[in-house]
């Protein structure tokens, strides 16, 4: 449900243009439509949340809505950054109502995780096992933390703090952070624990610190956020490489035991599967890593020829995602509520998603 609320006015005298800028963006890298009511006002309506733009002769009015403030951290952020692309002044003058941190403050959703253990899981997986003060209290909030180091590793971190137009101000020069999105795969809230399960490579610095992280090294993070559980479905289809599969691990967590359906994901073979999901009565099938990406869209159609599931989700590389995307809602019919494509990481692009 939708608790939290936010409204702007981005003080811009091309309000239009600024509205048209946001859908391009919206249906070019999330292939997200707008809906137009009748009063002119511009819905998107996504997994967790709800945006309404509106063109006013003052600006631009956007209205946030989300499961919690600390969720809204992130929506407000994403909406600071877009603006700032086109007006950096109007993003600057941003003021949000309800406003709950002051500017210089760290975000509500901001903690400091201490490394407990680091051991790899099984081939293409590393674990580590971190103490995270507060997990308790947020557990609910959603499967993904943003977590953050400095690029310089020979420095001592500096966080971000909230600016005045309610995004966090990121550390610049040397004390600039790299961040990234990862899925918490266990949490144990009456220790304060989490586990994080990344796949290990030889480019960025997330999977780097994953392979190498010491007892006692600490890492920030802002979360948890993001989806928690998928929608009630007769069949269901999961589908991942190694990105994606501790979140098919966790969103099976949450669906009882006689579900009907798929799940084709990465793995070096169907005995680490069997020990890594939960009990599911899904059908599993497992593809080797090393040609996941370029036979998993072959696979999907060639599973869903005959019979299109309910609910389809997809994690894992960019294109692959696009694909899977467009085979979700157009040859299967799906819609905004029941199907999902992200993509996790890129081909050719390092650092992204790592």
């Amino acid at each position: 449900m939708l608790h939290s609320v936010a409204e702007t006015l981005v003080p811009t005298d091309k309000p239009a243009e600024m509205l048209d800028a946001f859908k391009h963006h919206l249906k070019e890298d999330h292939a997200i439509d707008f809906i137009v009511l009748a009063d002119g006002v511009h819905l998107v309506e996504q997994d967790l949340f709800r945006v309404e733009f509106q063109v006013d002769p003052a600006g631009l009015r956007i209205c946030l809505q989300g499961p919690n403030d600390n969720a809204l951290v992130f929506f407000k952020e994403e909406i600071v950054e877009h603006v700032s692309q086109m007006d950096a002044d109007a993003a600057h003058g941003i003021r949000w109502s309800g406003a709950s941190t002051e500017a210089g403050a760290l975000p509500t959703n901001f903690a400091v995780l201490t490394v407990l253990d680091n051991k790899v899981l099984f081939e293409g997986m590393q674990r580590v096992t971190l103490r995270y003060p507060g997990i308790a209290k947020r557990q609910d909030e959603g499967l993904h933390v943003r977590l953050m180091m400095p690029l310089d590793q020979t420095r001592d971190p500096v966080w971000p703090v909230m600016g005045e137009n309610g995004a966090p101000v990121w550390p610049q020069g040397a004390d600039k952070l790299h961040a990234r999105f990862v899925t918490l795969r266990n949490v144990r809230p009456e220790h304060e624990e989490v586990d994080i399960d990344i796949v290990p490579h030889d480019v960025g610095l997330i999977s780097q610190w994953a392979q190498n992280a010491q007892a006692g090294q600490t890492v920030g993070a802002m979360g948890p956020a993001g989806m928690s559980k998928v929608p009630e479905a007769g069949s269901y289809l999961f589908v991942a490489d190694g990105t994606g599969l501790p979140l098919v691990a966790r969103l099976l967590e949450t669906l009882g035991h006689e579900i009907k359906g798929d799940v084709i994901l990465a793995a070096p073979n169907e005995a680490v599967l069997d020990d890594y999901l939960p009990q599911t009565s899904l059908r599993v099938h497992c593809i080797d890593a090393k040609s996941f990406e370029s036979n998993i869209v072959a696979q999907v159609k060639k599973l869903t020829k005959a019979t299109a599931p309910d609910y389809a989700l997809f994690a894992g590389e960019f294109q692959n995602a696009q694909d899977l995307r467009k085979h979700f809602k157009g040859d299967l019919g799906l819609d905004k509520k029941t199907q999902i494509s992200v993509a996790y990481w890129k081909r050719g692009v390092n650092g992204y998603g790592s």
